[in-house]
């Protein structure tokens, strides 16, 4: 595989944005429909944006969205350590720099499947993943169990990474 074109996983777009505005309008016509006053329902709605865009999709979004790209300059991914992070790729996904590791600057790569990993960007365990150590023994870790599918099996996938950064 040409090192030039390869990538795995799921880059953010508009989706989670244009989710919390359509599950808020669905929130709006409920509760006009149970309460019957339009103000309240506009305020129930709004907070439900709210509480979708800043707080339950950003916690969230490091599971969810999961991107590596390989091409001739390094290897690109999200990395999303803080919530101003999560926030702007939810709002502004164009605008999201994605963080770059130079060829130069990697140590070693490791592919994880099956095996329960602690990912110390979200917190939580993965059972497959990339895992990148820098040169300055910076471990980067980059979940790919969301996209596990019979389809497009994560172990041959993975293999092929590890093959085309060796080469």
């Amino acid at each position: 595989m040409d090192v030039m074109g390869w990538s795995f996983g799921k880059k953010q777009s508009y989706e989670l944005l244009s989710s919390s505005i359509l599950i808020s309008i669905f929130v709006f016509i409920l509760s006009y429909v149970f309460i019957d006053t339009i103000w309240v329902s506009i305020v129930i709605a709004a907070l439900g944006f709210v509480v979708l865009s800043l707080g339950i999709f950003p916690f969230y979004l490091p599971k969810m969205i999961s991107y590596i790209n390989v091409n001739l300059n390094g290897v690109e991914y999200y990395h999303l350590n803080n919530w101003q992070d999560r926030l702007q790729l939810i709002f502004d996904p164009d605008a999201f720099k994605l963080s770059k590791i130079n060829y130069s600057d990697i140590d070693d790569i490791s592919v994880i499947t099956g095996k329960k990993v602690l990912d110390p960007a979200i917190g939580a365990r993965s059972t497959s993943g990339v895992l990148i150590t820098t040169k300055d023994n910076d471990d980067i870790f980059v979940d790919i169990s969301w996209y596990d599918t019979v389809d497009n099996p994560v172990f041959d996938r993975a293999m092929e990474f590890v093959q085309d950064c060796a080469n």
